[in-house]
């Protein structure tokens, strides 16, 4: 019993959650889809339709997460993590182009309003998705904090557009119900759309974000530079700090100024208990350290504390 379930769930907490996720949009979308052709709720249907593109998105995360969880090798140094970061790109456009579809059916109906809308099934089916989008979103949410996986990350915040989407969805038809106008639930599948597009957009920056390397958060880097300095006055000072993110690892290069008396052992030591105090905060993290003697030259914040250690060498 227990390979069957290794099998269907990964052990590894990232590819756990992302296949949770394709079973979870592969029921939803069945539901859904059903639902709205049934009931002829363009909201419902559109969110059906969602939920196929979910289906594809988390199934592109659990493929980019054992990608990225393979070790580096001789053709790919770094590691494989930037699949992660291509999944995210590849999900903004999934859901920017599910975002013009929507927008598309919405002013349809809305030119062309049906008669009647069966909100009744509809709303249950909307509120079991509803439920069960809130417990998945939890889970994933939780993974992606503790492994700072980017496509994990992606499948977050897509999903939490699912729990709007069907909040929106309910109000919808719960309107449609009370007042008997069906336009709202165009006006609602229309508001999807557009906040479709929003999410697509914030999603595909932060993944530009990740190719161009952009450096890590304000806070990340301070933790980093305390770990630094916590190995005392022995530590003279440092520069060309360099951090950022490949997939859910961390790498870290920096000069560590030591003075010029240490013998290259001792040095060698020092060089690795400050490594092993970055890779605490953080495990996975790559850092790599190149010493220096201390001969006049920037010693970074030890000299000018506003400069965080972040530029490089100056002459003496």
């Amino acid at each position: 019993m227990s390979s069957v379930v290794a099998r269907v769930l990964p052990r590894d907490p990232a590819g756990r959650a992302a296949a949770l996720s394709i079973y979870m949009n592969a029921v939803l979308m069945v539901l859904k889809v059903g639902v709205g052709l049934a009931a002829g709720s363009v909201a419902v249907l559109s969110d059906g339709i969602d939920s196929g593109q979910d289906l594809v998105a988390a199934m592109i995360s659990f493929i980019s997460v054992r990608i990225g969880a393979r070790p580096a090798d001789a053709a790919h140094p770094y590691g494989h993590g930037r699949a992660e970061t291509v999944a995210a790109g590849i999900q903004s456009l999934l859901i920017g182009g599910g975002g013009v579809f929507i927008v598309v059916r919405a002013v349809m109906r809305l030119l062309d309003p049906p008669d009647d809308i069966g909100y009744d099934v509809a709303l249950v089916a909307m509120v079991i998705a509803a439920v069960a989008n809130a417990a998945l979103v939890q889970y994933t949410g939780r993974v992606a904090r503790q492994t700072g996986s980017p496509a994990m990350m992606s499948e977050t915040r897509h999903l939490w557009t699912n729990v709007v989407q069907a909040c929106a969805v309910i109000t919808g038809l719960a309107l449609v119900g009370v007042t008997g106008e069906v336009v709202f639930d165009a006006l609602l599948a229309l508001a999807l759309g557009v906040y479709l597009l929003w999410v697509a957009g914030h999603i595909f920056w932060t993944s530009v974000g990740d190719v161009l390397d952009v450096s890590l958060t304000q806070d990340e880097m301070a933790r980093i530079e305390a770990a630094i300095l916590e190995e005392g006055d022995v530590v003279s000072g440092f520069h060309r700090l360099r951090a950022r993110r490949s997939g859910q690892a961390r790498q870290v290069d920096f000069h560590l100024i030591l003075p010029a008396s240490l013998s290259l052992a001792d040095a060698h030591d020092i060089a690795e208990r400050v490594e092993g105090r970055i890779e605490s905060l953080w495990p996975g993290t790559v850092v790599t350290i190149h010493t220096e003697p201390a001969d006049g030259r920037f010693l970074g914040p030890l000299e000018e504390p506003a400069s965080h250690g972040r530029e490089g060498e100056e002459s003496p």
